[in-house]
């Protein structure tokens, strides 16, 4: 058997300490046995039994050439990950017919996407539109916030949460952390990233009614119309994890310990050592070329069928009912999400994350990639100018005619991946660009088939925003803790299928376990569970009412007062229970959320139309009903019997005072016995079938 070499790596928040042990097997002239890896493709799983005597296991053995490395690590090799037979058919399947069409769309997009990258390098950071939280109402400054928005697919909404609030948050949540209990670490090529979805940080800023408006008027931008099932005026909440970076004398620390070398891991050995760009593209990966996932409504036909020019990015309907986890991967997403998004807890330099600001021409090129191949090779390293562009010119690539199984950046169960070595006519080096500095409460979106770029080193400065545990030391003095806080927050509408998985994600927050799409096991690893300081309903409801619970599943929707019921509850409770997350977990910064109480929004304002939509703010469309009721089905079906008819269905109750829940209770009682009533003169009868059937057997 090979040597193995173990390292120990020791992470601590605060008083707990956590240790992980990785052992790398190094290779040697002799044969070497290593045990299956589960999700590992090209590996051979034992099976009972093959060990006996005498067994002919050949027709029970599969003929690898090569055992394939994880596919994270593949990520950052020179060679992408062929996959099974059946890619090669699906791929082929999706150009049959208009190859024609397809070769001359290719040369279209290439000279297209040329130019594109010339106009993002001359503009850089300044494509990245932005508007005021308190401006998002205003027409004049809207109409060219939208455009530019869903012309290159980013932008930032500035001062969504008071940083009085963002600032009383994050200490909260170190307070949080320092508590001992069990955690998962975050991988090595990223140790900034925490698998935490409880902490009060994402509690409170997912419920925070600022929060929610933001990303309504952001999905309001989409182009839907009435018949879509998608109710965008109803975010609800995706947890997803958080990222918490800080630098102790120049070194990056993870929760006050030295983040992991990278000699600690394969993978972020290979990524150090990889000069290559890679960004990734979150919502999936095959599933945008599987039938089963993208393709159940069409989604990117036209680029299939070499008219990418039709192709719209901002429609949502083909992506409503599309299943973009099809292979159930860590962190791949279940959820239909119109944006990604980032909140800043803390003040956040350039550098920290890079975009690629063309939502239609790069989603159009990655998604072709896959069937053309180049007829020359790229040129080596240090070549000129002139031999790169003969190697990217259209004319030295063409369609596949025997279609391969590689499908460029993407494996089962992980987030599609573009790089520059599978797809160099991004010009990644060029093309990724730098928000601007985000203050605290800036809330920065971008589109779900954007590529992007997290960066744990490239953009660490000596002048770090310091977090208010450490105000009191000097900004230059060796000991400053310096912490960058960021909470993913993508916006997610209400559809049939969120709140199936809405109610999965209600579950794991009552359990405190970790949100369903990173805990594809269903055990629970890293359960916030006993943590001291976990937040409850009660929290949520302190923090965003009625319309922060509705987010997270814990209240129905009600429609029956008027098209916008939601809304205008939401808007009315914002201004009676002014930042209550501020007052809730601190009255140090009360003052100063008075004080941003005269900047607030009436919500009550008109919904903004897109191009395709018709719906206003005193209507609601039929389509957006029936989601709204089978949404309230699906999370409360003990309150809601549309489903089940019974002599007296009662209707969808009306929230009741305190002094009334004695009554509510009782005819909850009464209803079920109800039913109880139902179910036994169903059983009687199927019993008196069952008699007769067998008397007339016996005749």
């Amino acid at each position: 058997m090979a040597p193995t070499k173990p390292t120990t790596t020791t992470t601590s928040i605060g008083t707990a300490t956590t240790t992980t042990t990785t052992t790398i097997i190094t290779t040697s002239n002799t044969p070497t046995i290593s045990p299956p890896q589960i999700g590992v493709i090209g590996i051979k799983r034992t099976r009972n039994g093959d060990h006996k005597d005498g067994r002919n296991s050949k027709s029970r053995t599969r003929a690898f050439t090569k055992s394939m490395e994880p596919p994270v690590l593949s990520f950052y090799g020179t060679q992408p990950v062929p996959l099974p037979s059946r890619f090669g058919s699906l791929k082929k399947r999706l150009v049959a017919g208009h190859e024609s069409a397809l070769e001359a769309s290719w040369g279209r997009l290439l000279a297209a996407l040329r130019e594109e990258i010339k106009y993002i390098e001359k503009h850089g950071s300044g494509l990245i539109p932005s508007i005021d939280y308190t401006d998002i109402d205003d027409e004049a400054k809207v109409a060219p916030f939208g455009a530019q928005l869903k012309r290159h697919g980013i932008g930032v909404i500035k001062g969504v949460v008071p940083s009085a609030d963002a600032s009383t948050w994050v200490e909260e949540t170190k307070t949080y952390l320092e508590t001992k209990h069990e955690y998962k670490p975050p991988p090595a090529q990223d140790p900034t990233c925490f698998d935490f979805f409880w902490t009060p940080a994402q509690v409170r800023s997912r419920a925070h009614p600022h929060v929610l408006q933001a990303q309504r008027f952001a999905m309001s931008l989409w182009n839907t119309n009435n018949d879509d099932r998608v109710a965008t005026r109803f975010p609800i909440t995706y947890a997803d994890r958080i990222r918490i970076e800080s630098v102790l004398n120049g070194h990056l620390t993870v929760n006050g310990a030295l983040a992991a070398t990278h000699e600690d891991s394969l993978i972020a050995a290979a990524a150090a050592a990889s000069s290559a760009q890679i960004a990734q593209i979150d919502n999936g990966s095959l599933e945008r070329w599987e039938q089963d996932g993208y393709g159940r409504a069409g989604l990117y036909d036209a680029v299939f069928k070499g008219d990418w020019e039709s192709y719209d990015a901002w429609d949502p309907a083909g992506r409503i009912n599309a299943t973009s986890d099809l292979y159930n991967g860590a962190g791949a997403c279940s959820m239909m999400r119109l944006f990604q998004g980032i909140l800043a807890l803390t003040v956040v330099e350039p550098g920290m994350i890079r975009l690629l600001p063309s939502p239609k021409l790069s989603t159009a090129y990655f998604l072709l990639r896959p069937f053309f191949a180049p007829k020359e090779g790229p040129p080596p390293q240090g070549a000129s100018p002139e031999e790169w562009d003969a190697y990217l010119d259209a004319s030295n690539w063409a369609l596949e005619k025997e279609q391969s199984t590689i499908i460029h950046g993407a494996v089962p169960g992980h987030a599609q991946r573009v790089t520059a070595a599978w797809h160099p006519h991004l010009q990644l080096d060029k093309s990724l660009v730098t928000p601007p500095t985000l203050q605290a409460g800036d809330y920065i979106i971008w589109h779900p088939d954007q590529a992007y770029q997290f960066s744990n080193t490239n953009y660490r400065t000596n002048s770090r925003p310091q977090t208010s545990s450490s105000s009191g030391e000097s900004k230059t003095g060796p000991a400053a803790d310096m912490t960058s806080m960021l909470v993913y927050t993508p916006a997610a509408p209400l559809t049939q299928t969120n709140a199936l998985f809405l109610a999965r994600q209600r579950k794991a927050f009552l359990r405190g376990h970790p949100g369903p799409d990173f805990d594809s096991t269903g055990t629970g690893l890293g359960s916030e569970a006993p943590h001291t300081g976990r937040l409850g309903e009660k929290d949520i409801r302190e923090v965003g009412g009625e319309e922060g619970l509705q987010a997270m599943g814990l209240a129905p929707w009600n429609l029956s007062s008027s098209g916008h019921n939601s809304s205008t509850h939401s808007h009315s409770h914002s201004r009676s229970h002014k930042h209550a997350s501020s007052s809730a977990s601190s009255e140090k910064g009360k003052k100063h959320v008075d004080a941003d109480a005269d900047a607030d929004i009436d919500m009550d304002a008109p919904s903004r139309s897109s191009s395709r939509d018709s719906r206003t703010s005193s209507t609601t469309t039929n389509a957006e009903a029936e989601v709204v009721r089978l949404a309230n089905i699906i999370l409360f079906p003990d309150r809601y019997d549309f489903y089940m008819p019974t002599r007296a269905s009662s209707p969808a109750p009306a929230p009741a005072p305190a002094s009334a829940s004695r009554d509510r209770d009782q005819g909850e009682k009464e209803r079920e016995r109800e039913r109880e009533r139902d179910r036994d003169n169903k059983e009687r009868e199927n019993s008196d079938r069952d008699k007769d059937r067998d008397k007339g057997k016996d005749r």
